[in-house]
């Protein structure tokens, strides 16, 4: 990078950005990891799609606080990865430009391109993740209406009051996506799309999305396309069409555990079902990209050896990974990446006992399956914070009120926590 340009600067809020789903409707925010829940953070004032590709408004203000070179508190989750030396995605943004488009970012003039793009069409989702919360699967409602409500518990990280009755229970319809967003928006430059969820590959949205795509673009044969998928649901054959006439399909699936475990984080799920899944993709003759993302918290921390030890041995297998890697999301050829639970901040490692943390640090320092770098990460993380008595007693709070709901038990999974039971 020129040294005229920080290093606080991401090239995403020049070229791309992400629709999510919010307690107050759909909203646009440079990336799918920009921090707009966190209290501590500034509140945002989201604009609508034109402003974003202008320059003024929010993401005006983005660019001149990163070109000034300060450190975006809402971009902690990129700047924590940098800090253990791993490859963010800042990095992956950066790394998708032109060492010259990078240097044109502090032109006034600059216009904005949309290159990349992240969508969520819908909180339509068939799982109700533990760590999970309603904007993000439609499955949490039901789940907070039987586990949590008829008990009086509350939980303002899993459920805002915007999605509450006046008798306290959650709205369990899907939030629908609002189509305005996109109306007035050039998709002809789009290179790359990641969709995101819900789970997509249930959503009728994503396959209009991607008719739209395919008309508006000046060559689809450019376009990669980037999947983040549950594994536990197929899509319509049309999708398959539209694959067939683009770049590159990357199918990054959010597994949590091994057989059991997974399926008692990610509430809904099925071991089998997803290792079916995973073969019929690799049936279709297509050249996919696969990788496996982790998300670990108090609850699967303890198996996810077990996780890695399948990933290299059989999932390489079924899917042949890696192929033509590194490359931008395959910087280092893991098969697994990993990010942490901090919200809900209960689920959180770093807030459990010390004693646990230790048991925890035992344990991963035994591992022969994990990298040394995701090894390093976990370590770290696990001295983020100190033990957190509250947090720790919201924990089997929350976790004993879901498994009498789901007739699952946590020491099946996670026996080392019976000694610390709050």
């Amino acid at each position: 990078m020129a040294s005229k340009i920080p290093n606080t600067v991401c090239s995403a809020p020049w070229s791309h950005f992400a629709i999510g789903s919010h307690a107050d409707g759909h909203i646009i925010t440079p990336c799918c990891r920009f921090n707009v829940k966190d209290q501590q953070y500034m509140s945002p004032k989201f604009d609508p799609a034109e402003k974003v590709v202008s320059r003024q408004g929010y993401f005006e203000n983005i660019r001149q606080r990163m070109l000034s070179g300060e450190k975006l508190p809402e971009c902690s989750k990129c700047w924590s990865q940098e800090k253990h030396n791993n490859f963010s995605m800042r990095h992956q943004m950066l790394k998708r430009m032109d060492q010259s488009d990078i240097e044109s970012l502090e032109t006034t003039t600059n216009p904005f391109e949309l290159r990349y793009i992240e969508i969520m069409f819908t909180n339509l989702c068939n799982l109700s993740c533990r760590m999970c919360d309603v904007t993000q699967t439609s499955k949490w409602a039901n789940l907070y209406n039987s586990a949590f409500a008829p008990r009086g518990i509350t939980d303002e990280y899993v459920m805002s009051n915007n999605f509450l009755d006046d008798k306290g229970l959650a709205h369990t319809k899907p939030i629908p996506f609002d189509w305005t967003m996109l109306n007035s928006i050039d998709l002809s430059t789009l290179t790359c799309v990641k969709i995101l969820g819900g789970e997509p590959m249930m959503s009728p949205e994503h396959l209009e999305f991607l008719t739209k795509l395919m008309s508006m673009s000046k060559d689809p044969s450019q376009i990669e396309l980037i999947y983040h998928t549950n594994g536990t649901k197929r899509p319509p054959q049309k999708v398959i069409d539209y694959w067939r006439q683009m770049k590159t399909i990357e199918l990054v699936f959010s597994i949590d555990g091994h057989g059991d475990t997974n399926e008692y984080q990610r509430i809904g799920s099925d071991w089998n079902t997803i290792v079916d899944n995973i073969k019929w993709y690799a049936d279709l003759g297509i050249d996919f990209e696969y990788r496996i993302h982790s998300v670990l918290s108090v609850l699967n921390i303890w198996n996810f050896e077990q996780l890695c030890e399948w990933a290299e041995t059989d999932f390489k297998q079924i899917t042949n990974f890696p192929k033509d890697i590194p490359g931008v999301f395959h910087p280092d050829e893991k098969v697994i990446t990993i990010d942490f639970v901090q919200r809900p901040p209960y689920l959180d490692l770093s807030v459990m006992p010390d004693s646990l943390k230790q048991t925890c640090v035992d344990l991963i320092q035994q591992s022969t399956h994990m990298t040394p770098e995701t090894v390093q990460s976990i370590l770290d993380h696990l001295k983020s914070n100190s033990y957190n008595k509250d947090y720790w007693k919201e924990f089997w709070q929350k976790m004993t009120a879901i498994d009498n709901h789901t007739k699952q038990n946590l020491f099946d999974v996670a026996p080392q926590l019976k000694e610390h039971i709050l």
